[in-house]
């Protein structure tokens, strides 16, 4: 489910306000129903918009683009907030696969399980984080700490590039020091 060895990141393509307003909401958990009487749009509408969203970051589906928009910081991150218990490695893969965007197919290839086990495995994830739908575990899963920008290879093939965080310069300068910055 890797990228191409050696392959860089892609830019960043910044999505519209409206973009960010809808796939926030999908975040959220929301389904399309909910959102067009929210925001007074039509369904298409967010298909349309949602479709633009995976193009912009280069992945497929919903629950990649809200994992893409959260590597990339267009989407507000979830708080982190603890899970009463573990999660299994399972569990974790399965998460991190939905994550990127992969299908049950890869899923079940990658798990060496049938397809109807892989969607029963999703389900079951689903379950018990009590998420709406895969991008509102994907939100899940980042509230959890389970992910994060380190899983930027997507099954699309493209490579996330996590913005870089700027230091101002008197950080910069501690650093050179060998002073760790101190944050106000």
């Amino acid at each position: 489910m890797s990228a191409e060895p050696g392959r860089p990141p892609v830019a960043l393509l910044p999505l519209t306000p409206a973009q960010i307003r809808i796939a926030q909401k999908i975040a959220d958990g929301k389904n399309t129903d909910t959102i067009t009487k929210e925001l007074s749009i039509a369904a298409g509408t967010i298909t349309v918009q949602m479709q633009h969203c995976g193009q912009k970051l280069g992945v497929r589906g919903r629950a990649a683009i809200i994992h893409a928009g959260f590597v990339t910081e267009q989407l507000q991150r979830p708080d982190k907030v603890p899970f009463p218990g573990a999660f299994s490695p399972l569990e974790i893969e399965t998460w991190r696969m939905v994550a990127i965007g992969a299908t049950t197919k890869q899923i079940s290839v990658r798990s060496s399980i049938s397809r109807d086990r892989a969607q029963k495995r999703i389900r079951a994830l689903r379950k018990r984080v009590n998420a709406a739908n895969d991008p509102h575990l994907v939100t899940l899963g980042w509230a959890y700490d389970v992910l994060d920008e380190s899983l930027v290879d997507m099954a699309s093939g493209t490579v996330l590039r996590v913005p870089i965080r700027r230091w101002p310069a008197h950080a910069a300068v501690s650093v050179a020091l060998g002073k760790l910055p101190t944050h106000r």
